[in-house]
């Protein structure tokens, strides 16, 4: 037998802060950081400030921000510009629009991308050759003098036709300093400002590490191509070498910076192969100039493959070169399947830097310390979290994984399930709006099994269900406040990476660590003790979650998996609401210093029964006098051999009743059925039944009311003498 690996426990308890004192302090700190930005001196770019903020959504990090950015405008602008970044183009202009009425004498403004839709036209592209430039991006110096304007050979300026009414080209034309309201898109790239201002400060809103981390690859033979002609020959020897020792080292799992310096090769000697690859590789020629058919030819017939191979050539070697020794994590040998035939290739794994020429503010409810500290190197990390104010219930036994609710055979029912605490919620919030998130997937089907209708694409995700509003979760859901007057949330399972992924995301982000990231040798991921922090401070038995063995790994799935479900219910926005909030939480998977007022059952829950103090006893009691109500004479005893007599569908032996009494006594029992009654709606008389000859009375209960419950008693037990119990 296989047994399951167990990870020692994880888990936090946050430090709280009542919603006052917590945004006090959070207005404090922001405040204090931007007035510093305003007469900031000139460092070094390792010596620029950077302050990360894990703050709980709903305290208002963003309006914060933004008041203190108009509090302080001028003085900002009076040095350079001001960039706020957010997760999207939808995100930018809806803080653009907050920012304008705080200030709307402050040069602000928003930054739209090639394939954005024109802020006044949404019938066009920004860029009227978007899918050109998409296409070219990377092959060429720059897009904008490649398609759009620049000088030619002769230094005379040229442009296309195109150029002189183009949106997006306006966008560079503005100048002076503004506030800048731009997608994360634009860390990696530079964008369209006025480029004789520098950058005062930098405000990086939700999640930014997905955006940041870059994974690619290149196959055996593209590695170990031979070089262009007039490659000198020292170099050519040293490459040659260079190239096997790599392959190799990948092949053996050999400390890889060792390994090819302990054959004599140099870091300067490697970082003159990345430098001969970069000079060596031919960009993509284009000329504002060319109509728009010869500049599709060119194209065309442009080698990329090569040109993305050296590329990638060149990065290797320029890893290689930043270190001397440790486990190379960012480099990866992987076996892969191309047109049915099998395929080495290298993989590589890096994080893109962000831009450290100026004091930087990070803003992320789910601020992960050494994520942070990989990403921005120095970032200070200050925790300002307050506890939700919501009814809170958390399923305790099931994780309703995709796997789970999509089954062929049972997958069906339990999505009629799902469906049904849905329902319930809906008319329990009586149209004050309930959000449903889920994977697309799941969703998919829970519309079809509602509705009939298969959804076919987003739009049709989103049509309501049963009355909720439905969402899935990722990466669209931050930010958002456009539930937070809703009265409720359903979250059916929870997003689970794949493991090749965050383990290549992991590479990525702790790749220069000097300890290898550990992969997963397949199977079950191993199960991590964990728990469930209540709201009431009780302690619940210890809870479970299956993550990766590598701590590493782990606070990647947790980014993608805890915190996905998270970010959904910051949706409701749970800090100080101004109305009444219940979240239900469909999977058993522990979120970390999110506190749950109850832990109940999937089956529980699904029938009703959250606030039932025995669900198992309800369940089974339920369906036995359910079948009694389909006789003519309706009771049943209540002691464990009455139950065996008078039940005997549902308790086949003496021995099934006796352990069913086991720890039930009969007080408890007898409210028990009368719970049971009441919710159905069913008449219910309490009886105390003795032989004649006395004796302790036996508690017996008859579907029927008191005026009948004494003549069914004699029928049911003519030996017995009946009395209405209390």
């Amino acid at each position: 037998m296989k047994h399951e690996k167990t990870l020692d426990a994880i888990g936090t308890v946050p430090t709280w802060h009542t919603p006052a004192d917590a945004r006090a302090k959070l207005s404090e700190i922001i405040c204090g950081f931007v007035k510093t930005a305003t007469s900031a001196p000139e460092t070094s770019e390792e010596d620029c400030a950077v302050l990360a903020l894990k703050v709980t959504a709903g305290l208002g990090k963003t309006a914060t921000t933004l008041r203190a950015i108009a509090r302080h405008g001028e003085a900002l602008l009076a040095r350079g510009h001001v960039l706020f970044y957010v997760p999207t183009l939808d995100l930018a202009e809806r803080a653009h629009s907050e920012f304008l009425r705080l200030a709307p004498d402050i040069p602000s403004r928003v930054i739209r991308g090639r394939e954005a839709l024109r802020p006044y036209d949404k019938s066009k592209q920004m860029c009227e050759n978007a899918d050109l430039a998409k296409k070219i991006a990377g092959f060429v110096p720059s897009v904008t003098q490649a398609l759009c304007r620049g000088v030619d050979a002769d230094e005379n300026f040229v442009e296309s036709s195109c150029a002189s009414e183009c949106p997006y080209l306006a966008q560079k034309d503005v100048s002076g300093p503004h506030v800048v309201f731009l997608s994360h898109a634009y860390l990696t790239v530079r964008p369209p400002i006025d480029g004789d201002f520098p950058v005062v400060l930098r405000v990086v809103d939700e999640k930014v590490w997905p955006t940041l981390t870059r994974i690619s690859h290149i196959s055996v033979e593209d590695f170990m191509r031979a070089p262009p002609a007039g490659v000198e020959e020292e170099l050519i020897n040293a490459l040659s070498r260079a190239k096997g020792l790599v392959v190799d080292g990948l092949q053996r799992d050999l400390p890889l910076y060792e390994h090819l310096r302990r054959d004599g090769l140099t870091t300067d000697s490697i970082s003159r192969l990345a430098d001969m690859e970069r000079k060596s590789r031919k960009h993509l020629e284009l000329s504002p100039a060319q109509n728009l058919a010869s500049k599709k030819f060119r194209v065309s017939t442009f080698d990329s493959r090569a040109f993305l191979a050296s590329r990638r050539r060149q990065r290797i070697f320029s890893l290689l070169s930043e270190k001397d020794v440790g486990h190379c994590n960012i480099l990866r040998l992987a076996e892969t399947t191309v047109d049915g035939a099998s395929r080495q290739s290298i993989e590589i794994f890096t994080t893109e830097d962000v831009p450290r020429d100026a004091p930087m503010l990070l803003l992320d409810a789910d601020a992960d310390r050494e994520i942070t500290e990989r990403v921005v190197p120095g970032a200070e990390v200050i925790a300002i979290e307050s506890p939700p104010d919501a009814d809170i219930v958390q399923i305790k036994d099931l994780t309703l994984s995709n796997t789970w609710m999509l089954d062929e055979e049972k997958g069906a029912g339990r999505r009629a399930a799902v469906l049904k605490i849905i329902k319930r919620e809906v008319s329990r919030a009586a149209g004050a709006g309930v959000l449903v998130v889920a994977t697309k997937a799941v969703l998919g089907a829970l519309h079809t099994d509602a509705s009939g209708v298969t959804p076919t694409d987003e739009a049709g995700l989103k049509q309501p269900l049963l009355g909720a509003v439905p969402r899935w979760f990722g990466p669209r859901t931050q930010g958002v406040n456009d539930f937070e007057d809703f009265a409720a949330i359903v979250v059916v399972g929870r997003l689970q990476p794949h493991i090749a992924d965050v383990e290549a995301s992991a590479r990525a982000i702790f790749g220069k660590d000097l300890l290898p990231i550990a992969s997963h040798d397949g199977g079950p991921l191993p199960a991590l003790k964990s728990f469930h922090l209540m709201s009431d401070g009780s302690h619940p038995p210890p809870a479970r979650c299956h993550t990766h063995p590598d701590p590493r790994v782990h606070a990647v799935i947790a980014q993608t998996r805890e915190c996905g479900t998270l970010q959904a219910i910051a949706r409701l926005r749970l800090v100080a609401p101004m109305r009444s909030k219940r979240v239900v939480i469909l999977s058993s998977l522990p979120l970390p210093g999110f506190p749950v007022t109850r832990l109940v059952a999937f089956n529980q829950l699904a029938r009703g029964l959250e606030h039932e103090p025995d669900p198992a006893g309800f369940i089974r009691m339920e369906s036995a006098l359910r079948a009694l109500r389909r006789q003519p004479v309706c009771g049943t005893r209540l002691s464990a051999g009455g139950l065996a007599s008078d039940l005997p569908r549902d308790f086949e032996t003496d021995d099934q009743a006796k352990g069913f009494r086991r720890g039930r006594a009969t007080n408890h029992v007898v409210a028990l059925c009368r719970r049971v009654a009441k919710r159905n709606g069913w008449p219910l008389t309490l009886l105390a039944l003795r032989k004649p000859g006395g004796g302790h009375s036996i508690p017996a209960v008859v579907l029927s009311s008191p005026e009948d419950a004494l003549k069914q008693a004699e029928r049911l037990w003519p030996d017995m003498q009946a009395s209405c119990g209390t």
